[in-house]
């Protein structure tokens, strides 16, 4: 049968079709794990892995201000120096200042930029791009400064005083406070935290003539508020507050340093470890001048220690008084928990280990009273 002549098959290739076999394949070969950031080539993925951890790792950015990475929104409210101010692991460094195009600058031009700042908002962007064909790694902080020097902070106090040390608390006498000029400017956020400390002292007393309809556990709230504004300042009424705040919170942390308030101080030291508390001796002719309101749960908690304090025994009459102050129903949960405290204190410090049992059973397991009283307990238990 006649073919066509493109396709027709000649001797050569049937003779090639009938000797021609496929070579075997063999085994499939090894797989192979290649660097995506060099030439190195590796037979197990582990080694891959330890190849680029130990040769190609990326660090995050991190800046420290005074010994700590800030969050991504701080606010700095005290001068820093450029020894507080540190940036690790960056190569580019990206600021923009109160909303300006962001400027490139070195690691090492970052120190001075904080330290000379007052009042302003910066937004840093930190890059690390050290590694090449890796994605820049890249850490944001966004620093809010408001710094106010000594005099501005003074006019704030005087303010203060003035207005809210000298007249009842209400929410006019802190909303005139916080309009007064002293208040406004560089010294606004200082101001708002005793204001803060004030607020959370009115809904804790709760006086009849405000008519408040914030809960009564919103207290906590302000005070929380204005702790975290006056710790950064380093002045005798901050410290004050910051302290009485503190004892109100039943946070005992620092027992050991002096507020100038010895109430306080005594107070804190027997709740934070009633072995090491002893009265301090006080000069009878020094005169006292009220420099911040205390909310009268705090304050009859602080009388209640004192007194106690200056028992040489103990009786019945005692155990009713603390009972009552520790049952009662218009002191917070955490005043309930430091008169405990004081009862079983008072009760130990005198000899009276049975009328220590009540209080020391209360308290054991609750914080943080627990890391001295559950072990008077199993003490005076025996």
């Amino acid at each position: 049968m006649p073919t066509v002549g493109w396709i027709r098959e000649d001797a050569l290739e049937a003779f090639y079709e009938g000797t021609e076999r496929t070579p075997d394949p063999g085994p499939p070969a090894k797989p192979t794990f290649r660097c995506p950031f060099c030439i190195s080539v590796f037979s197990i993925q582990k080694e891959l892995h330890d190849h680029v951890y130990k040769k190609h790792r990326v660090e995050r950015p991190v800046m420290l201000l005074g010994g700590t990475e800030p969050s991504g929104r701080t606010v700095v409210r005290v001068p820093m120096g450029r020894s507080q101010v540190g940036v690790a692991n960056a190569t580019t460094v990206q600021i923009s200042i109160d909303g300006r195009d962001p400027e490139n600058c070195t690691p090492d031009a970052v120190p001075k930029k904080v330290a000379e700042a007052r009042q302003a908002e910066m937004n840093l962007v930190l890059l690390n791009d050290s590694q090449a064909n890796a994605q820049p790694v890249s850490t944001r902080y966004k620093i809010s400064f408001r710094i106010a020097d000594a005099s501005e902070l003074r006019r704030v106090e005087d303010a203060f005083a003035a207005t809210l040390v000298s007249s009842s608390i209400t929410r006019d006498t802190i909303g005139r406070f916080l309009s007064d000029p002293r208040t406004q400017g560089p010294g606004s956020e200082y101001a708002s935290g005793l204001a803060n400390y004030c607020l959370g002292i009115l809904l804790k007393e709760r006086p009849e003539a405000e008519n408040l309809t914030t809960p009564f556990s919103r207290y906590r709230e302000n005070y929380g508020s204005a702790l975290q504004v006056l710790a950064d300042f380093d002045r005798p009424l901050a410290r004050l507050i910051t302290g009485v705040v503190r004892f109100a919170l039943n946070d005992f942390s620092g027992a050991d340093s002096s507020t100038g308030y010895w109430e306080l101080d005594f107070a804190k030291a027997l709740l934070s470890d009633p072995s090491r508390a002893s009265m301090p001796s006080l000069d009878g002719d020094a005169k006292r001048r009220p420099i911040c309101p205390v909310d009268h749960g705090t304050a009859r908690i602080l009388d209640l220690a004192t007194r106690m304090a200056a028992e040489s025994r103990w009786s019945p009459i005692l155990d009713d008084e603390c009972r009552e102050i520790a049952n009662s129903e218009v002191l917070d949960a955490t005043d309930h928990e430091k008169a405990l405290a004081i009862w079983a204190a008072a009760a130990l410090r005198t000899g009276s280990s049975r009328s220590a049992i009540e209080p020391l059973t209360q308290i054991a397991a609750v914080y943080p009273f627990n890391s001295w009283a559950e072990q008077y307990l199993e003490n005076v238990s025996k």
